[in-house]
């Protein structure tokens, strides 16, 4: 079995053709005496043809009126239905009658079994039997009542051997033919999706199945090993970029604090400031330290309320709301580092920023970051997500201003997608600013309610 599900799916198809051809046959050679075998209708037509040869026969030879009702008696045991007729009068135009040498031919041949005639009784019914008249002598006539099989004993196992034979063996064939192709593959997909949610790319594709599959699944585990490769590359040399830097910029800020002119300073100060930042928020988003911190269990709402109070503390107007405790199985530095950046992006353009903890029906729970600022357009909510999206222009109060890169809200966005299986989403406030609405699912393994609580301070 494991080398035919390891076998091409050329060789699978093949060999599951040629088990339909033996299994159909198999299963008709063993169906065909049971189905037909009870009721052979061929070998009843051709013993009652025989029996009524028989009778008439003898009817011929009796000699008295006591002979002919001992005839018509031993017919009736043997289940061969006769009258006697008596032909006084000529009976043409009104009953065919044949002779005790046709009686056997035309018999079998009203009795003919056939699909066709078999469907016409199945369909119309036939409630009288057919009749036969055997002229015996110039007196003397018999009547025949041919039996009538009854309808269903005929065209039903017909149409039921047709239904075991082909119907039956290619619907379960056709179903295990079709799971053993699309199993390996929802496996492959499964490995994909899980890849995906744990950015994981170390061999995430278990070659398994047919042979084609195997080879696409060793593929993409090169692919895989390939694009981390390129992406621990990329994360070093942009950290030995950055260091780098920070060595001229050092020595650009010491002259600039010796220079003369106090206006010319501050503006050198500024921009030296603005490269700075804009390194270290270069270096945090390509870096995505997230994918290297655990699942632990945390106290959400006073994760949330020490974020709020650290931004109070330096001036910024942040309030919380949210049940006094709640327990979430989370990333807590990845997650602490989502909000700050939500929070200080609110903090540049708005002059009150509110923080809001739900806690949802499903285990999750909603998080939701809004200010009273100028808020988005539907076009700038399309792209603010993006990295390096320049959003200056359409959320700017009084002199603050972000550097422009716009990589707060797509770091936010990762963390909350890529390393928690979340949503962000951005809604309008009213009367006016945004809301960043962050809904994270329950960790798998914890069913609704079922997330331990934390113990309260003595």
């Amino acid at each position: 079995m494991r080398n035919f599900r390891r076998a091409s799916i050329q060789s699978q198809i093949l060999i599951l053709a040629t088990f339909l051809v033996v299994l159909v046959s198999v299963v008709a050679t063993a169906m065909e005496p049971y189905i037909y075998g009870r009721h052979d209708r061929g070998f009843q037509n051709g013993l009652f043809a025989a029996r009524a040869a028989m009778v008439a026969e003898q009817f011929a030879q009796a000699s008295s009126a006591q002979d002919e009702v001992a005839v018509l008696k031993r017919a009736a045991v043997l289940g061969v239905g006769v009258e006697k007729l008596s032909l006084e009068q000529p009976l043409a135009g009104k009953q065919q009658m044949v002779s005790p040498g046709e009686l056997v031919a035309r018999i079998n041949t009203m009795l003919a079994d056939n699909i066709f005639a078999a469907f016409h009784r199945f369909v119309i019914g036939q409630s009288h039997p057919d009749v036969l008249t055997v002229r015996i002598d110039d007196k003397r006539a018999l009547v025949f009542q041919l039996p009538v099989f009854p309808s269903d004993v005929w065209f039903v196992p017909a149409a039921a051997s047709g239904f075991l034979k082909i119907v039956i063996p290619l619907v379960l064939l056709a179903y295990f033919s079709s799971w053993l192709i699309t199993e390996p593959l929802r496996h492959f997909a499964a490995a994909a999706k899980r890849a995906s949610l744990e950015s994981s790319w170390e061999k995430p594709f278990e070659p398994d199945g047919a042979a084609e599959i195997r080879s696409l699944a060793e593929s993409l585990n090169v692919m895989s090993d390939r694009i981390q490769s390129m992406a621990e590359d990329r994360t070093r040399m942009l950290s030995g970029v950055g260091h780098d830097l920070r060595t001229p910029l050092t020595r650009l800020r010491m002259r600039a604090e010796r220079s003369g002119e106090p206006e010319l300073r501050g503006l050198m100060l500024a921009d030296i400031a603005t490269l700075s930042f804009m390194i270290d928020e270069c270096l945090a988003y390509f870096k995505d330290a997230s994918t290297a911190e655990t699942d632990r269990k945390v106290d959400i709402s006073s994760l949330l309320q020490t974020i709020a109070t650290d931004f109070s503390d330096m001036g910024i107007d942040v309030s919380f709301t949210g049940p006094r405790r709640l327990a979430f199985v989370c990333k807590p530095q990845a997650l602490t580092r989502a909000i700050t950046n939500l929070i200080d992006n609110a903090s540049r353009y708005a002059k009150q920023v509110e923080i809001d903890l739900q806690d949802g029906d499903d285990g999750g729970i909603k998080i939701s970051v809004g200010d009273n600022g100028p808020g988005l357009t539907d076009e700038a909510k399309a792209k603010v997500l993006e990295p390096f999206f320049k959003v200056d222009k359409s959320r700017q109060i009084g002199a603050q201003g972000g550097s422009g890169l716009g990589l707060g809200l797509p770091i936010a966005k990762g963390i909350v997608t890529k390393a928690h299986n979340g949503q962000l989403t951005l809604l309008d406030r009213k009367p006016t600013g945004l809301v960043v609405m962050i809904d994270l699912p329950a960790p798998q393994g914890i069913q609704p309610g079922g997330s331990p609580s934390i113990p309260s301070s003595p």
